[in-house]
């Protein structure tokens, strides 16, 4: 298992630290599965710092990007937003946690286990393809 990042995807991570935006912002990450390689297409920023996603979210995003949902982004999350991710609504679900400081920050990827009870497992991201690499 591992996680592809698309090169647009890249540079709005890469936008993100210049916008630094505040610990505990989150949102959701559309894509799509290929195998065991979770393909990121494009990231979304909208949850205040201070909440935490619920079942309810997955539902209405679904709704909005039909079998797209992969996963949610999170900067710098607290423990209470890493905690309601550990349930069977996320379960199989990829997390990307931008972590560090603002300048040098970088996602961490995750996939929601669960081994007789829920965690965060890394996940490898994929090698970077040159954008005029042809497959």
């Amino acid at each position: 298992m591992d996680v592809l990042i698309i090169p647009e995807v890249q540079r709005a991570i890469d936008a993100l630290k210049v916008f630094r935006p505040r610990p505990g912002a989150w949102g959701a990450v559309i894509g799509h599965r290929r195998g065991s390689r979770f393909i990121v297409e494009t990231i979304t920023l909208a949850g205040s710092p201070g909440t935490v996603p619920s079942g309810q979210l997955l539902v209405g995003l679904d709704r909005i990007w039909p079998g797209r949902v992969i996963g949610l982004a999170a900067v710098r999350p607290g423990p209470a937003f890493k905690k309601a991710l550990l349930g069977p609504v996320w379960y199989g679900k990829l997390v990307l946690i931008l972590t560090g400081p603002s300048k040098a920050s970088s996602f961490q990827p995750f996939l929601v286990e669960f081994e007789q009870k829920f965690f965060l497992d890394p996940v490898p991201l994929a090698p970077a393809r040159k954008e005029n690499a042809r497959e």
